[in-house]
């Protein structure tokens, strides 16, 4: 029996009459962004991980990266609330890692990646993460993975609770959700919140030493209605606004002396609005998207101004997916979007560009055989052409044991900073391009689900800065696509159960070599692991999570080594009454004393305790 992260998540409102970890199966649990429609998680050949509302609440994480670094395939780097974090999936970059609100494309346009410090909890139903390279499917960025996160409303649903938090460093957040029917055929959804901690030194000496805060709000809003059986029509709307306090400097190379910037702060605005329109009958699905985002954020501090730089994006998706018979279907769409920057400080010499581009994908099911296909056109006014392919086969060979293989190609699209920043960017840049390859052999019993799965991904044309005459001495440094790097990776996986204790356990061997320098990638543990555990009694519900990262570098040359840690978070919940939850966790446990990155603290052991009310 297949089981989620957490098989334990806890109905609403559970009490004396929860169920149980062996009755939670993840065999009727649906997903929709492996292939950009709605299907079984069991009928996926990607490694799919997925995390529930329910989960998050449970193991009270307070930001995305404390969801993410419990997963399979994923290291996380982060100095805390509201600082700098860096994701890596099977040894590639938050660069290379897709991420959507609602299958919507987010992130920053300038810097590449999503800033997953300023991504809050709120609102959000499930997150779906799939590792593995998926441009075929979603073009730039899915390289290491996709990772969608939803907030829709989910049919049925009906909530109004208020929750307030305290914790450790000053934190503290209060919000709200509301979601419902309105009238025969209306929904509508609302949730909002608001954090705010006074923090601790984000970096070591000579940096200043002060605390840095954050603060954050955050709302999200949702309107819909079902025109008939077949056609409905929605808006979906995402905003954060945030401010955070950093540690910065630079060496006065006149008197040698490490200057500190004093009160170093960034602020930072995104949203994300979607409107939708949706046709489903018994055997064609299509779905047409209009959407826009904003990526915003200036630094500043008290020797500085700083300059404010924006991203805006606009989309217009439309894609369909077609049942023929039980064993064929097939998928496919248009897709443009346009991305727009600016900045208050300096002018790029470009701030525009269009992509368009075209998808199909099929699925053909027989006899015990899944074959799957997809390939895509993207067709970029910056930097042209590029089309990308996968294909996956799976094999059950009974009831319980499949082998998979998927094999694909990917790029990443280099930034407005790479290309157009004035007189250091290169606008004859090419995207960085990759091919994946995975094979794996699962196994989903009654009392234990594994699997192992061995992978490869070659990256070439990786953008790095490089002088542009290496044979000039003199020659100015501008972004260069010279780098390769070659990653294999073996991820093993299994969920079971000892009596009322559900344990969830991963296993990662990394091996990510800079191919030019014959080096290990930075940040990058060759060995980690995790082991998540949830146990019922009553009405109460428990969480430990230990997680292993082994020994890394934090230079290219790999001569200033991080020693290996172990991080222990335990997370209890008690349902005093059908109405009023309490809750409870302590974050690094054992006080782990730790470098994430050189030069940046880490939060020392630390409390927190939540109180909600449902009505």
């Amino acid at each position: 029996m297949k089981k989620t992260l957490l098989a334990v998540a806890l109905a609403q409102v559970c009490l004396p009459s929860m169920v149980s970890a062996e009755q939670t199966s993840t065999d009727e649990v649906m997903v929709v962004t492996a292939n950009r429609f709605e299907q079984p998680i069991k009928n996926v050949i990607a490694p799919v991980s997925v995390v529930t509302k329910d989960e998050i609440d449970a193991i009270q994480a307070k930001s995305l990266a404390e969801v993410l670094r419990r997963l399979p395939g994923v290291q996380v780097v982060s100095a805390g609330y509201g600082q700098s974090t860096e994701v890596y999936v099977r040894g590639t970059t938050s660069r290379h890692l897709l991420v959507m609100i609602n299958g919507v494309r987010i992130g920053s346009a300038t810097l590449g990646s999503a800033d997953f410090s300023q991504i809050p909890l709120t609102g959000i139903e499930r997150i779906e993460f799939i590792r593995g390279s998926r441009a075929a499917l979603y073009g730039s960025d899915a390289v290491g993975g996709v990772l969608n996160i939803i907030t829709e409303y989910q049919p049925g649903e009906s909530i109004a609770e208020v929750s307030a938090g305290i914790g450790s460093d000053g934190y503290y957040q209060l919000g709200g959700s509301l979601a419902g029917s309105i009238g025969q055929s209306s929904w509508g959804k609302l949730a909002i919140k608001g954090e705010e901690a006074d923090g601790f030194s984000a970096r070591k000496e000579p940096y200043e030493q002060d605390d840095d805060g954050f603060k954050s709000r955050n709302v999200i809003a949702e309107l819909g209605t079902q025109i008939n059986e077949n056609w409905k029509l929605s808006l979906q709307g995402y905003y954060h606004d945030g401010e955070t306090e950093y540690d910065d400097g630079y060496f006065d190379f006149v008197t040698g002396d490490f200057i500190s910037t004093p009160n170093a702060q960034s602020e930072s605005s995104l949203y994300n609005v979607a409107a939708k329109a949706s046709y489903l009958s018994s055997d064609f699905i299509s779905e047409f998207t209009v959407a826009q985002n904003q990526d915003e954020a200036r630094n500043f501090s008290d020797i500085s101004r700083g300059s404010t730089i924006k991203t805006k994006r606009d989309v217009v998706n439309w894609q369909n997916h077609y049942q023929l018979n039980s064993q064929l279907e097939f998928g496919g769409g248009l897709e443009w979007n346009r991305d727009s920057v600016s900045n208050t400080g300096t002018a790029y010499d470009k701030d525009q560009r269009d992509n368009t581009a075209v998808y199909l994908t099929s699925i053909y099911r027989n006899q015990g055989w899944q074959l799957e296909g997809s390939v895509r056109s993207d067709d970029n006014d910056s930097y042209g052409r590029n089309n990308t392919w996968q294909a996956a086969a799976a094999y059950t060979f009974t009831s319980d044991i499949q082998l998979s293989a998927n094999v694909g190609t990917a790029f990443k699209a280099p930034t407005f900073n790479d290309l157009y920043w004035p007189n250091d960017g290169n606008p004859d840049l090419k995207p960085e391009e990759s091919t994946n390859y995975e094979v794996s052999l699962s196994g989903a019993h009654q009392l234990l689900d594994w699997r192992i799965t061995a992978y490869q991904s070659d990256i070439e044309q990786l953008i790095a800065w490089a002088p542009v005459d290496p044979s000039d001495p003199f020659s100015p440094w501008k972004p260069m696509n010279v780098n390769e790097a070659e990653i294999k990776g073996i991820e093993l996986t299994a969920g079971f159960n000892t009596g009322s204790l559900y344990h969830d356990l991963s296993y990662d061997y990394l091996d990510a070599q800079d191919t030019d320098l014959d080096k290990e990638l930075i940040r990058r543990s060759k060995h980690s692991a995790k082991w998540n555990i949830s146990y019922l009694l009553d009405q109460w519900q428990f969480d430990v999570s230990a997680l292993y990262r082994g020994k890394s570098y934090d230079d290219a040359m790999n001569t200033k080594e991080l020693d290996a840690y172990t991080l222990v978070d335990v997370a209890a919940s008690y349902y005093m009454t059908d109405s009023l939850i309490l809750r409870g966790r302590v974050a690094n446990l054992f006080d782990e004393d730790y470098v994430a990155k050189e030069t940046y603290n880490v939060q020392e052991r630390s409390y927190y305790a939540t109180v909600t009310y449902q009505f």
